[in-house]
This record gives C-alpha cells, structure tokens and sequence, in this order.
C-alpha cells in the first residue's frame, strides 16, 4: 500500500504542473511578461533573417530608320528594326543605418547579361564623409550616372559617348564629401580610384583610373536652381598610351510654375589621348534645352557638336568600338535633335525624335527619324 501512494505522489507531482505549462505560465514571471497575452516565440540562433531587397525592372524600346545608304560605314541593320536596346533588374536595400547595398543586372541588345553594379555605400562615416565600394557608375559631368532609359534625348550625345561609351562603369572606390568654404556654397566633391580599364582600355594593366569632380548646387533667381561644376579622368586609354579627360558642365532649371519647366544643360569635353599623332587632342560639346509643359509633355532640342577623329592604329582596339566607326578622316559632326516626350504614366514614357547630322567633315549628311518607350517598374530608378 505503501508503494503504491509512493507511485501516485511522484505520478502526480509530474502531470499537476503540466496544465499551467500549458497556459505558458512561468514560475518566476516578471509584471511585463504576465501582462502580455498569446504565445512568445524565442527566436532561433540557427535560422538566418530573411533578405528581402527592393526589386526594380526596367527597359528601353527604340525603332529607328536612317537615310544612310547601306554603303555607309555608320549603317548597321540592327538599327533599322525595334530592339530592345536595354534592360535592367535592380535590387536595393539598406543593411543597417549606416550601409546601402544595390545589385544591378544588365540585359543589353545582345542578350549577354553582366553584373552592371554591385556596391556598397557608407553615408554616415566621420567627418561628413561618404565612400562608396565595389562596381559602380562614377560621378562624371551631367549624363555618366543615367541609365539609356533615364536619359532626355534617344541616346547619350556623341560629344561624350564618344569618350565615355554608355556611361563610365568603375570598380574600386569612391570618396564623397562636401568642401567647406567662407562663401556657404554649397560644394561637393567626389575622388574616386578604380581598375585600369574604367576609361576603355581593353589591354591588361596594372594602372589605375583616376577620377574627380567638383560640384556646386544652388538657388537660380526666385523659382530655379543651378548645377555647375567639372569632371576630369586620367588612366589607360582605349585608343593610345593614357588619356585625359576635362569635363565642365552646367545645367539650369526655372520653374515659373508647376506646369511649366524650363531646363537647360551644357556640357564640354575636352580630351588629350597620348600617342594618336595629329589626332592627340579632341574637344566636343552638347547643349540641350528642354520645355515640360502640362505637367506630362516635353519638347526638347539637343545640338551636339564632335571632332570625328581619323584612322586609328588597330593596335589599340578598344571597348568603345562605337566612338569612332564611320570616320574615314579627320572632320567635324554637327547634330540637331528636336524631340517630344509623352509621360503616359510615373513609370512609362513614349518619345518621337528626328536627327540631322550636317556633314560638316567627311562624312555623309544623316537623317534619322526615331520612336523610343521606356519604362521603369518597382520603386527603383525612376524616370526622370
């Protein structure tokens, strides 16, 4: 008898605790913990958070016909029908308050896809300062950090994607800060060092790109604001031994109302390639000046000024094959753009352009008329 009230004792000392257990009482709870209600959850050292970055596509769509005659150098039948010229997906977020991270993947018109830029970007480092770390696209001039489908006009001026391709892509680092100076300005300057081949260059190299550019930013009479500044690049040429490249540009903005926007931009190149002979130095220019009218139309007219250099030695063949194909000698190109932009939405535009290029060297007058849609899906890269 004895055994068995043993056995019941220690029986039920185990299962009358179990129903309290079960409420999720604790023997030793604080006033905090008996407040709140539901289940808790401890969290698990084994699984990882989650990742979830902000997701962005974007595109751009062109149709173009030519009045070259097949015969011309510059004539390239891939133009001459609709092509997805580029697309993007984009991946962002911030990895704590202090660090942003972006992935972007390229599909251009070749469907060969390349990481465009992996980077991270420091904000809030000592001294006011900024770094940015990986694969980026450097600040140069006005155009160099706006994707093909962001860009005013159809395609990036020829007086610098002559020199710059579709937009510099370094990777390295970058050093952001603002300059302190009696006056207020507001004055920012950017240093960055990069991989040999950020200017072009297709040859192996142990050199480095240098890059640098100061801006200043403020009001413009009562409604505008005004951008100035210049960029300048020094590193492994694509054509030649090393080149230099001075980059001034300005751009004004007057907003008389909402409605109506007047936007004004100039830019300048001046570059110096070591080792071409006679074709050493070229200097080119673009100015556009654009009209947003009723909130979602722009007119816009681009006049794009370039010294068509000569025959290149094959010796130096370089990532931007575009800036020099069709010029048979030395000259000059001078281009005028009109062009008119419908923003059907936020995130989708539709745009009519017609270029004439004035044979002011040797090469052929060029009349191209040209239909271009663009669109940006997500929270990523707006149009601007």
């Amino acid at each position: 008898m004895s055994r068995r009230f043993a056995r019941l004792a220690v029986l039920s000392a185990v299962l009358l605790p179990l129903p309290a257990l079960a409420q999720g009482e604790a023997p030793a709870a604080s006033p905090s913990d008996a407040a709140a209600s539901g289940l808790i959850t401890p969290s698990i050292p084994s699984v990882p958070k989650i990742f979830l970055p902000d997701l962005g596509i974007a595109g751009d769509l062109a149709y173009e016909r030519s009045s070259l005659p097949k015969t011309d150098p510059r004539w390239r039948a891939s133009d001459q029908q609709p092509r997805l010229r580029d697309g993007q997906i984009i991946a962002y977020s911030p990895i704590d308050p202090y660090t942003n991270a972006q992935l972007s993947v390229d599909l251009p018109e070749d469907g060969v896809a390349n990481v465009e830029e992996a980077w991270l970007y420091f904000d809030k480092l000592p001294w006011g300062l900024a770094a940015r770390v990986g694969k980026f696209k450097p600040v140069f001039g006005l155009l160099d950090e706006t994707d093909t489908f962001q860009l005013p006009m159809l395609d990036r001026p020829r007086a610098v994607a002559d020199f710059l391709g579709d937009g510099l892509n370094a990777t390295g680092a970058q050093l952001g800060f603002y300059v302190p100076n009696p006056w207020g300005w507001n004055l920012k300057a950017d240093l960055a060092a990069s991989r040999g081949d950020t200017l072009g260059s297709a040859r192996a190299t142990t050199d480095l790109a240098y890059l640098a550019t100061l801006d200043y930013s403020g009001d413009f009479l009562t409604a505008g604001s005004v951008e100035a500044g210049v960029s300048a690049a020094q590193g492994p040429s694509p054509y030649g031994r090393s080149e230099e490249l001075e980059n001034p540009y300005l751009k004004l903005q007057y907003a008389p109302s909402q409605r109506r926007v007047w936007t004004w931009s100039v830019e300048g190149m001046f570059a110096q390639r070591r080792g071409l002979g006679r074709d050493d130095a070229r200097n080119s220019a673009w100015t556009f000046l654009d009209y947003n009218f009723a909130l979602r139309y722009h007119a816009g007219l681009l006049v794009d000024y370039v010294q068509v250099p000569g025959a290149l030695p094959t010796a130096y063949p370089g990532t931007f094959p575009d800036a020099f194909t069709g010029a048979p000698s030395a000259g000059r190109s001078l281009s005028v753009a009109p062009n008119f932009t419908w923003f059907v939405s936020d995130n989708m535009r539709l745009r009519a352009q017609f270029t004439h290029t004035t044979p002011l060297g040797a090469e052929r007058p060029d009349e191209t008329g040209s239909l271009q849609a663009t669109f940006s899906l997500g929270n990523l890269k707006q149009l601007d």
